[in-house]
This record gives structure tokens, sequence and C-alpha cells, in this order.
């Protein structure tokens, strides 16, 4: 069954298949607040806010989008609202994928830590980023979405989103690039 199907279906009364919707999208969801609030608990409590908010909102949804653009639509603007609510400094986005590469049933850890380490370079540089910035880049490559489904959630055309990327790249580049440097001396 298609999510328009399911959301008609919804939207008629049998709200109990909204289910699918959360099982089909939990994933993603929390990946995303998880990029932005740092994960854990707030991510948890972000995703569930945009459920609770989609399903009340059910009846708003004209299908002039695909439900998934305007899902990672609310996902961003709670995001983008718990930003601007919980902003410390030095609160740094996370990584939500496991360290660690099974092979012949034993954990490669040398290959497993440098990986990590990697990875938190680049989480580091990317919660450097200003939001605008950061959110093509969570969209883009931790969400997979293709540029016009960006442009979507985030309510700009589609050169403004390649803009934003070009120089959110370089961004990124020039803070992992700086941070080599501080490991160096």
């Amino acid at each position: 069954m298609t999510d328009e199907q399911i959301v008609d279906r919804v939207r008629n009364g049998e709200t109990r298949l909204f289910d699918q919707l959360v099982r089909r999208y939990q994933d993603p969801v929390y990946g995303m607040a998880a990029r932005f609030t740092g994960g854990g608990a707030d991510a948890e409590d972000v995703a569930q806010e945009v459920f609770l908010k989609v399903f009340r909102s059910l009846a708003g949804f004209k299908g002039e989008a695909k439900f998934s653009t305007w899902l990672y639509r609310v996902t961003f603007n709670l995001c983008a609202d718990w930003l601007r609510r919980n902003r410390k400094p030095g609160r740094k986005a996370v990584a939500i994928e496991e360290a660690g590469e099974v092979r012949d049933g034993r954990v490669d850890l040398e290959r497993s830590l440098l990986e990590s380490e990697e990875r938190e370079r680049v989480n580091r540089a990317l919660a450097s980023l200003d939001e605008r910035y950061r959110s093509v880049i969570v969209l883009l490559y931790y969400q997979k979405l293709p540029y016009e489904e960006i442009a979507a959630i985030l309510g700009v055309p589609v050169k403004t989103v390649e803009t934003r990327l070009y120089r959110a790249r370089k961004m990124l580049r020039e803070a992992l690039g700086q941070e080599e440097g501080r490991g160096e001396r």
C-alpha cells in the first residue's frame, strides 16, 4: 500500500493504519532528528513530536507533495525549532551509525576505531555549520533525498539548494582541514 493510500484510509477512520507510516519512516525521521539534536532522548522526543504533529495534521495534508516530502518538512521544522530552543555552545550532532565491522565473526577494532574517529571529525565539522547549510548536507547525504525534494522540504528553489550545498561542502572541507591542522601541532 502506498503512503497516499494509507493517508486516505487513516483520514477515513482507519487510524490504526497510521502505525504503518510510523514503522516505514521512524528510522529516517529519528536519523534526521539525531543529526540536529545530538541524538539520544532529544532525538526520540523530536521524532515522537513529528509523528504526533503529522497524525494531528493529516486532515490538512492536501497531497500536493509526496507524503514523505511533507513528513520531512515537518521533521525539519521541528528540528529547527528544537535548535532555536536548545542552542548550547559545544553541543554536537552525533553519528548514529554503528562503529565496527564484523568479518569472520570478529570485529576489526583498528579499522573500527579509525572509522569512528573519522565519523566524529565529520560530525564535529557538520555541527559547526549554520542550520541552513547543515540541513542540505543531512537531507542529501544522510536522508538520500533528491535536490527537488530537498527544495520542497526547505521551501526554497532548487538553485538555492545547489548553492547551499556548494557552500556547505566548502565549509566542511575548511573545517576538516582546520581540524587536521590542530591535530598535527
